[in-house]
Order: structure tokens, then sequence, then C-alpha cells
């Protein structure tokens, strides 16, 4: 009894290994069939991203998927549920030849305040060269993500109409809480305002941003100032569900949600 005991929480140990080995990078198929030969394929394999590879890329429409950081000092676990892509925007799945990549960050702080968000912009180059390279059209590429893979997604508008065409993003935030801006200057008085001014540099930000009333991050009012920039390419929806910054994965207006993605990528298309 206690050998049997041993050996099946050595099958469980090795199972959860294996798991935890998982590389989550890579395309999201949601039970569709691989017909356009997609790889990689999220949770398929091990080790390093292999470069991606897909067949009839001009007629595909991509969808990154960027997710949020704890804590920045420490790598992400993208196994999170509070990670994964929302059930509102996984609504585009269900059109034709459009499919999600999820990019598992790897982006540390290493002791450079804010230095994350620029690592993370890297990882997302690498995922649009590589996208471009096999064929898809700029014009049919689209950034998404959530807290600080949105706000990722919105500094990396130096790129917009070159590498990707528009962003799609829940609760965008960087710095930490606003009630921690005394306890922690560096990151909301300083790092903040100096991203602010990167992001804002730009000819453009085409973006369609969700923000929530009730979010201790940044409220809309928080990210007015990227509405007030630029009015006629940033389209602004906010809401109040009591459900603070996770909004996005508990959305009370979740059918009304969906409607406003699918009609805001059919315009940008």
């Amino acid at each position: 009894m206690k050998f049997l005991l041993i050996f099946l929480c050595s099958l469980i140990f090795c199972f959860n290994a294996q798991a935890g080995n998982k590389n989550f990078s890579g395309f999201k198929l949601f039970g569709s069939a691989n017909i356009n030969n997609l790889s990689p394929i999220s949770e398929k394999y091990k080790g390093k991203t292999p470069e991606i590879n897909l067949d009839n890329g001009k007629d595909l429409t991509i969808i990154i998927f960027s997710h949020g950081t704890t804590r920045p000092q420490k790598k992400e676990k993208c196994t999170k549920s509070y990670n994964k892509i929302p059930d509102s925007l996984r609504v585009l799945a269900n059109s034709d030849n459009t499919y999600f990549y999820y990019l598992c960050s790897k982006a540390v702080d290493g002791g450079k305040i804010g230095s994350y968000i620029y690592k993370r912009k890297k990882e997302i180059n690498v995922v649009l060269d590589q996208l471009i390279s096999v064929g898809v059209n700029p014009k049919k590429i689209f950034l998404a993500g959530h807290s600080a893979g949105g706000w990722t997604s919105l500094m990396m508008m130096d790129e917009v109409e070159k590498k990707f065409n528009s962003a799609i993003v829940f609760a965008p935030a960087f710095a930490g809480p606003r009630s921690e801006i005394n306890k922690y200057p560096k990151w909301r008085k300083e790092e903040r305002p100096r991203q602010v001014k990167k992001m804002t540099e730009v000819k453009v930000i085409k973006a369609l941003i969700f923000a929530y009333e009730d979010d201790r991050f940044n409220r809309p009012e928080e990210l007015m100032f990227i509405k007030e920039q630029y009015p006629n390419t940033v389209e602004m929806v906010s809401y109040n569900c009591g459900k603070g910054h996770n909004t996005g994965y508990n959305d009370c207006k979740i059918s009304e949600t969906k409607k406003i993605i699918k009609r805001y990528l059919e315009n940008q298309k």
C-alpha cells in the first residue's frame, strides 16, 4: 500500500512537472481545425518557442494577445485565469480565417523600473516580424491585451500601420494602483509620466479601449489623455460592473462588449 501511494504521488508529480514545462506562447485554436497548418500551437510543445509557420498568410487575420503582469520582478504565470483571453474577445475566433496568437511573456524588470514594458514590446515585435515574413498582411494583424498587456499594446503604436492595424485593450495599466502613488512614487510619479510621454509622441494611436470606473489602477479619467490627443482614432468604452480591474473577465455587459469588438474589427478591416 505504501509503495502504491509513493508510485501514485510520483505520477502526479511528474504530470504536474510536465504541465509546468508547457510553452504557452502560440496559436489558440479554440476547437477549430488547423486547416492553415498554424504553428506553434500553445501548450502543445515544451522548451523554446519555435518560429511561426502557416499557410495562406494573406487570407488570415491574426490577433496577438498579451496578458497582464502581477509582479514585474517575477515571470508571470500564464496559467492563471486572469491571464486568459477574455471571452468577449474570443468571439472573433468565430470569424472566418481569424486566429489568436497567445504571447506568454518572459519579461521582468531586472532591477530597472518599468523596463519590462520595453522588453514586452520586443517580444511583440518578434511575433509581428515572423507573421509578416510568412505572408500575413499587417492590415490584418491586431494587438490585444489586458492590464500591462494592454498598456504594452498601446506603447506599440510606434509600429501601427506599419506592422499591425490597431489594438483592442482591456483595463490598460502600468505602475501599480493609484492608492500606492505615495508609497512607490518612482513608479507612478516618475516612470508612468515617462511612458505616457513616450506613448503619445507617435503620430497616431488606433485603439479600442475598455476602461472601468471602479478600476483601482486606471479609471477612464486616468486614460482620457489618449482619447483627447487622438479623438478620431481612439474609441473608449467605460463600464462599472463592480468587478474592478478584472471586469474584462467578469463583464456584466458581455453581449454588448462582443458587438462593440466585432464592429470595431470589421470597421478597421
